[in-house]
């Protein structure tokens, strides 16, 4: 019986070694046991393929920007000179004619509209203005289609007068930018895509001549100092492709930035701005490239001058478009071919006839017969336009024309 036990129990040790197995606590490990794991060595069939980058099919906006549009008492007193026969009491179309081709050819055209627009009060001019509500359709007729509210003036007749001006130029189909509706982000940005392209508006100014609190009627100023700017921008970058700032900032007068529009200016470049369109002191000032982020540029216009307006100094007289292209393809989007297209806001002596002129269709003639000749009596010349031009924007930024 033992013998038959034992017999067993050989066979059951011989089969399991023939099966490659081992007793427990042998001592003896696996070969394999601590070596690490191995995979089937990686061939041209067995890689895996990486997919080529997707090339993003090149799109571009091109754009157009102005400076202050001042309903001044000869404007509109001219505008309803001009009324056409359809029941209009006032048409300010024939002041924009001579730069309607170039406003209206650009995807975007944007222009500071200093004055409010309000049919609660009647027409006004300086110190506290107010422009016939028939305004809004002219300048949109002429091709301007982003309207910033973000400026000095917008409170002149208070809480209503601002809201019926951004109510008249949305009603017109107008972008209004630099006036809010009360809103949740606590952020002055406004969003607007074009050719595919995601562009964010970031408007401020740096006060207001009245106080009223519009909030009265529902609206929000985007005061600079009383703002997040930083904050801003770097939303708007997170938020869109191409980031445009609107700043009513600087001295009067003054045809070189202060150390205040420098230093907004940096913050905004550096947050992430690409382009900076400054307005206010009613004179030109310069055009330069900032340090931006991730390398790239920042074009800062710190003050695009009067578009329309009827002040007393030849200084004044000139003022420019800015243009440019924002251009989005696989690398990212840019901004292309700035240019600063000199412009001149002629009115006579009498104040009628009133137009905005580019600079190269000037003529001697016309500036001999300027108001700010004959009526206020201060020099005027072809040659001293030019001159405050080539002085105060770098060639860079020119016309063939003006080098």
């Amino acid at each position: 019986m033992k013998i038959r036990i034992m017999s067993v129990l050989l066979l059951c040790v011989l089969l399991l070694c023939s099966c490659g197995l081992r007793p427990v606590g042998s001592g003896d490990k696996p070969e394999d046991s601590t070596a690490p794991l191995q995979s089937e060595p990686v061939t041209s069939d067995t890689a895996a393929e990486t997919d080529p980058p997707v090339e993003i099919p090149e799109t571009k906006v091109s754009f157009a920007g102005c400076g202050d549009n001042i309903i001044y008492y000869g404007t509109y007193r001219d505008a309803a000179a001009q009324a056409s026969s359809d029941g209009r009491s006032y048409n300010f179309s024939p002041i924009y004619e001579n730069v309607k081709e170039l406003i209206s050819s650009a995807d975007i055209a944007f222009i500071n509209q200093e004055t409010p627009v309000s049919q609660s009060f009647a027409p006004e001019s300086y110190p506290t203005f107010n422009s016939p509500v028939e305004l809004c359709a002219d300048v949109m007729g002429a091709g301007f289609d982003v309207i910033n509210l973000a400026n000095n003036h917008m409170l002149d007749k208070g809480a209503k007068g601002i809201r019926d001006s951004y109510d008249n130029w949305n009603s017109h189909g107008a972008f209004v930018v630099g006036c809010y509706e009360e809103k949740d982000s606590g952020r002055y940005i406004s969003y607007l895509e074009k050719n595919g392209i995601k562009i964010a508006f970031v408007s401020y100014t740096y006060g207001t001549n009245l106080n009223e609190d519009p909030a009265k009627e529902g609206l929000w100023a985007p005061y600079l100092k009383q703002s997040d700017v930083a904050g801003d921008v770097a939303e708007a970058r997170e938020n869109a492709d191409f980031v445009i700032v609107s700043v009513h900032w600087g001295d009067e007068g003054a045809m070189q930035p202060n150390d205040e529009q420098k230093k907004y200016a940096d913050i905004m470049a550096k947050a992430g701005a690409d382009v900076i369109i400054g307005h206010h002191p009613h004179v030109i000032q310069p055009v330069e490239w900032l340090e931006g982020i991730d390398g790239k540029k920042c074009l800062c216009v710190y003050s695009l001058g009067n578009f329309v307006h009827e002040q007393a100094y030849d200084y004044n007289v000139p003022g420019g478009i800015i243009t440019f292209d924002i251009v989005k393809n696989s690398s990212g989007t840019s901004v292309n071919n700035p240019q600063f297209i000199p412009t001149v806001c002629h009115y006579p002596a009498n104040f009628y006839n009133n137009k905005v002129y580019l600079l190269k269709d000037y003529t001697e003639e016309l500036a001999a017969s300027h108001a700010v000749r004959t009526y206020y009596n201060n020099p005027i010349s072809l040659a001293s336009l030019k001159k405050y031009v080539t002085d105060t924007v770098d060639g860079e930024f020119l016309p063939d024309y003006m080098k």
